[in-house]
């Protein structure tokens, strides 16, 4: 089926700007011009893709061919770019915010040696960095998910060992024997709403169905969620590789930790700028201390 490029980038510009009169300004033509291609696309397709509404929301279908319209526009700004080698190309990528605080370090110095290209990180938990994929908003993601989406590859990257630990203070309070029934009583700390490390370690040692009594806090940054656990809110499962710059923590237990595997997913398309940003995530990540998943 052939469809008209003109189309696709109008259907990015309408998403992108978030209404029709937005898309009008961004592609210099009038709001009934828009409308007109908008319409003829979904005519070619037979579907609606975007609901009216404001901001503009795309339908199921439309995010499928969103997708497939950021898919041509990476590799058109490609080739664009082998024509003329000035000319910048961009792309997003989603990360979730621990491997941004860790490992993520020498993939910013490869991808600033990469000429005229601007990146977009989008911080995503590891859990929900998928649906950012299907929907077309970044081209590749950091995922704890290792089948692949249709139309992508996945490929390991290791896993995150988080382990238990906490300020000297909080143990000597709470945690003198260092045992399952003192930690469901010690207070907490976790990243948000939607992190499950703690609560699957407290199940895990003090059986099914085992809540905190004490207070739980929620530190949605990963820096300042290591803080937090640092100046004595409570105990958290941290990093391996962010506990190595954590002086004042403590591990509580050698086997109380808790593995998480990473996997890169992204469109599987031929696009020269994706293959480089592939191999820089994937050396970078099995070179920074992740371990190996089976």
């Amino acid at each position: 089926m052939n469809i008209d490029v003109e189309h696709l980038e109008t259907l990015l510009a309408v998403v992108d700007a978030g209404s029709f009169d937005d898309a009008s300004i961004d592609l210099g033509i009038t709001p009934s011009a828009v409308s007109q291609r908008i319409k003829a696309l979904e005519n070619r397709l037979g579907a609606i893709l975007v609901v009216r509404s404001r901001p503009v929301i795309p339908t199921e279908q439309g995010y499928k061919v969103l997708r497939y319209a950021r898919q041509m526009s990476l590799l058109s700004t490609e080739f664009a770019h082998e024509l003329a080698a000035d000319k910048p190309r961009s792309i997003a990528l989603g990360v979730n915010s621990d491997s941004l605080s860790t490992w993520f370090g020498p993939v910013f110095e490869q991808l600033s040696e990469i000429e005229n290209l601007s990146v977009e990180i989008i911080r995503t938990d590891e859990n929900r960095g998928l649906e950012l994929l299907r929907t077309g908003r970044v081209s590749a993601v950091v995922t704890a998910t290792a089948e692949a989406l249709q139309g992508c590859t996945s490929k390991k990257l290791g896993a995150m060992r988080y382990r238990a630990a906490a300020s000297s203070r909080i143990i000597s309070r709470y945690l003198q024997q260092r045992s399952p029934e003192e930690l469901v009583r010690t207070p907490m700390v976790v990243f948000d709403r939607e992190d499950p490390l703690q609560y699957d370690m407290l199940e895990r040692l003090a059986g099914t169905g085992s809540r905190p009594t004490s207070v739980v806090h929620h530190i949605p940054d990963s820096l300042k969620y290591v803080s937090a656990i640092e100046a004595g809110m409570g105990w958290g499962m941290i990093p391996e590789l962010q506990l190595v710059q954590a002086k004042k923590l403590e591990v509580l237990h050698e086997q109380w930790f808790a593995d998480v595997p990473l996997y890169l997913q992204r469109w599987a398309v031929d696009s020269i700028i994706l293959n480089k940003i592939d191999s820089i995530l994937v050396t970078a990540a099995r070179q920074s201390g992740l371990h190996l998943i089976a």
